[in-house]
């Protein structure tokens, strides 16, 4: 499903998700598609039935409350129908998940995740990434139109489709893209007092086949009319994509899905970005494949 049907985001009171309440808004008028905010109030034990609804009742209340106080007042007549607004007991990324796991679910949508401590590994972001059954869009800063995206590839069938799905999103949105491709000079490992690993014209041919490899691929790709531009880089994916940031208002790329503790050591291209991003983030995470990008 490449244009989404539905849009489902997720709400708190603390200011933390208003901006991503107005795209998600944008995007459901863009697209056409129907629209759900999520809030979870935490669950505690030993309550009556009868307790726990009126907590849900006071947290429907307070979330509509702050909307009325926060979203612009065009986007008002949203809050408007009762049944955009799901307030439910429980962990807020399982929550999210849930709802998105619904027929019809095409995107998620996030206010900006940011590392609270080098174990960072519980924060809804984090879950929330590792799992969607969609796209996951994660607003940072202030909303403006995408006319601009980013779409970091590796040449493989997942980072191809993030692209195609890009293209499509362009035609929606008016927007150019800009592909990236990196190429990382592989690092040997030998003695000081070991002869040299070999002559640089090995690397140098090396990058310029990733080079010709790329730009054959790109003038292969169907790209629906939309304006791009491609950049190939000698860099780590990470350093290149935040390097480009500031000449785009969306980066959208692919992600295998790591989470815990190996997401922590071993590093993710998506994660990383996720987290270091000054502009919204669009990540489409693949189940299939380990690597889409080298980390």
């Amino acid at each position: 499903m490449v244009k989404p049907q539905r849009i489902v985001v997720g709400v708190d009171t603390d200011g933390s998700t208003d901006n991503a309440v107005s795209v998600a808004i944008e995007l459901a008028q863009r697209f056409h598609a129907d629209f759900e905010m999520v809030h979870a109030v935490p669950s505690a034990e030993h309550r009556s039935a009868e307790v726990a609804a009126r907590e849900l009742d006071a947290a429907r209340h307070t979330v509509r409350v702050h909307l009325r106080a926060s979203l612009p007042g065009a986007m008002l007549p949203w809050l408007s129908e009762d049944h955009r607004l799901l307030v439910q007991a429980g962990n807020q990324g399982q929550v999210l998940l849930a709802r998105a796991a619904q027929p019809g679910a095409g995107l998620i949508v996030l206010g900006a995740h940011r590392r609270r401590g080098l174990l960072d590994l519980r924060s809804t972001a984090q879950y929330v990434l590792a799992r969607a059954p969609c796209p996951v869009w994660v607003q940072e800063g202030e909303v403006r139109p995408a006319k601009r995206i980013l779409v970091p590839v590796d040449l493989s069938d997942e980072s191809m489709g993030a692209l195609q799905r890009a293209c499509l999103w362009a035609q929606h949105f008016g927007a150019e893209v800009t592909v990236l491709s990196c190429f990382e000079t592989p690092e040997f490992s030998y003695s000081p007092d070991a002869p040299s690993p070999g002559p640089t014209y090995v690397i140098d041919r090396v990058r310029e086949d990733a080079r010709a490899h790329f730009e054959q691929t790109m003038a292969a790709f169907e790209w629906g009319g939309v304006k791009h531009q491609l950049h190939f880089e000698e860099s780590h994916p990470v350093s290149a994509i935040l390097a480009l940031q500031d000449t785009v208002d969306l980066i959208m790329l692919g992600t295998h899905g790591r989470t815990g503790l190996s997401a922590l050591l071993l590093g993710s291209v998506a994660s990383a970005v996720v987290r270091e991003a000054q502009v919204p983030v669009v990540t489409l995470r693949t189940g299939s494949r380990r690597w889409l990008m080298p980390d």
